[in-house]
């Protein structure tokens, strides 16, 4: 995988700075493309992860919404991180930070559910005792 995973950059890098040379209005296309290619390569192995986990969810008893907010935050800051990258690589880092910023917002805001589930064991094991 990981192999495959190198060839395809390796492959993009090239493809892109001969772009950048010859027509360089393409070459942010050719880097978009080149990260989905990768992207699409790498899901089969994501969508084994995210069922290993569920597994391990379903064994431990922990509520499955809290799971998903979970799945939903690494998501969140993994497409923020990609996209704010490929807008560095268009030269807009002005952008790049405000996607940036946007997605720290977006993840802060989703994890009051998660911190307000943990409120509310802390408070049921300080009820127990």
């Amino acid at each position: 995988m990981i192999f495959k995973l190198i060839s395809i950059a390796l492959i993009g890098v090239v493809v892109v700075l001969l772009l950048k040379s010859t027509k360089p209005e393409f070459a942010v296309f050719a880097t978009i493309v080149t990260g989905g290619v990768m992207v699409i390569l790498l899901l089969s192995t994501l969508q084994d992860v995210i069922l290993s986990f569920d597994k391990i969810v379903k064994k431990s008893g922990v509520d499955e919404g809290i799971f998903t907010a979970v799945l939903k935050i690494i998501g969140i800051g993994y497409l923020t991180e990609y996209s704010s990258s490929i807008a560095n690589d268009a030269g807009c880092g002005s952008i790049a930070s405000k996607l940036q910023f946007g997605g720290k917002l977006t993840i802060f805001a989703m994890s009051i559910s998660i911190v307000s589930a943990l409120i509310d064991v802390v408070t049921e094991l300080v009820n127990m005792v």
